[in-house]
């Protein structure tokens, strides 16, 4: 059970790794795409309608939310829309534009509105809120609240399908195959022993990702960038000899079982990109558990881990290697194609 309990360890310290990567890739390409500008558009255009809400996104102040971009700025020239928008912004941007900040009847200005669900709506906060100024704009705010809210579950939902695509892209340009690191781990009794003593020392040493729309809401490329070199050079580069990970080391098939060997392939690669949209937190929360269990399973039965390996790593930020070594200990994993000879098979 032990042995069984370190290779799931194994397996999903590796895709907690590569969730890290792609959600840093997501983080890259939201913020080209300014996908989370575009999903509050797209609420906007949900509460107010095409006409109204184009009315509103061309408001000065709204346009003074905006953002110059600050990455490959030459390809995108205009100011980028925001991110997100305060409650009290929303509110004094909407009763502006329906000219109830004008000093006339509240009422008859909504009356004014062109017929359709937005001045259904407005009429009834307005009675709600029993003709008072302020607490109308009270209420129109709770409905701006409730509304993000929704598109926060949309952007999210949106943003797992994305992450679905790249967690195959990443999995097929790395050969990330979950049924052959299953493989490798079962066959090397020290490397998986010690590699679940690497994530034991990662959920002690990390804090827990956030979630995916606050990794997302208001992303830095530049950071993205530089996490995303770190995790590939270092961190998923000390994986890839011991774990079978890239194409350099790869047995090819012969002919008769080349179809059952890509098909095989294939699954692995469909099951590490559903993995990976599940996002990083999952992964983390998961691994924080198994690793829990497996100090207490060891702690009663008195089990050892791995055999002749060296200390485990002293795990580091994000930024730098996740299985750097502490001096004078030699290096945990050669960053070359050919594995390690010292651990045994």
């Amino acid at each position: 059970m032990f042995s069984l309990l370190s290779i799931i360890i194994g397996i999903v310290f590796v895709l907690l790794l590569f969730s890290l990567l792609a959600t840093t890739v997501m983080e890259v390409i939201s913020g080209l795409l300014t996908l989370r500008g575009k999903n509050l558009v797209n609420a906007l255009r949900s509460m107010l309608g095409d006409a109204l809400a184009e009315g509103f996104t061309q408001h000065p102040y709204y346009k003074q939310m905006g953002e110059k971009a600050s990455f490959l700025r030459f390809l995108r020239p205009k100011t980028l829309p925001p991110s997100y928008l305060r409650p009290s912004t929303f509110s004094g941007i909407l009763l502006d534009q329906t000219r109830i900040y004008e000093g006339g009847d509240i009422k008859e200005a909504l009356e004014q509105l062109p017929e359709g669900r937005l001045k259904q709506v407005l009429i009834f906060l307005y009675q709600e809120a029993q003709g008072d100024l302020e607490r109308f704009r009270m209420k129109v705010e709770e409905w701006y609240n409730e509304v993000m809210e929704r598109a926060s579950e949309w952007y999210v939902n949106n943003i797992r399908s994305w992450l679905i695509f790249i967690g195959f892209l990443i999995a097929v340009i790395f050969n990330v195959d979950v049924v052959n690191i299953y493989s490798s781990l079962s066959t090397n009794a020290a490397f998986r022993d010690f590699l679940a003593d690497a994530a034991a020392q990662y959920v002690q040493t990390q804090p827990a990702p956030g979630d995916l729309g606050e990794a997302l809401t208001n992303p830095d490329l530049q950071a993205a960038r530089a996490r995303m070199d770190s995790l590939i050079s270092k961190n998923i580069g000390a994986l890839r000899s011991p774990l079978g990970i890239g194409w350099s080391e790869v047995k090819w098939p012969s002919d008769e079982e080349r179809i059952n060997w890509w098909f095989l392939k294939l699954v692995g690669w469909l099951t590490t990109a559903l993995a990976i949209s599940l996002g990083a937190k999952f992964w983390y929360d998961l691994l924080k558990q198994l690793v829990n269990f497996r100090g207490n399973l060891s702690s009663r039965t008195g089990g050892s881990t791995a055999v002749g390996m060296p200390p485990a790593p002293v795990l580091t930020q994000p930024e730098a290697s996740v299985l750097r070594k502490a001096p004078p200990a030699p290096p945990i994993f050669q960053s070359t194609n050919k594995p390690p000879d010292d651990i045994p098979g």
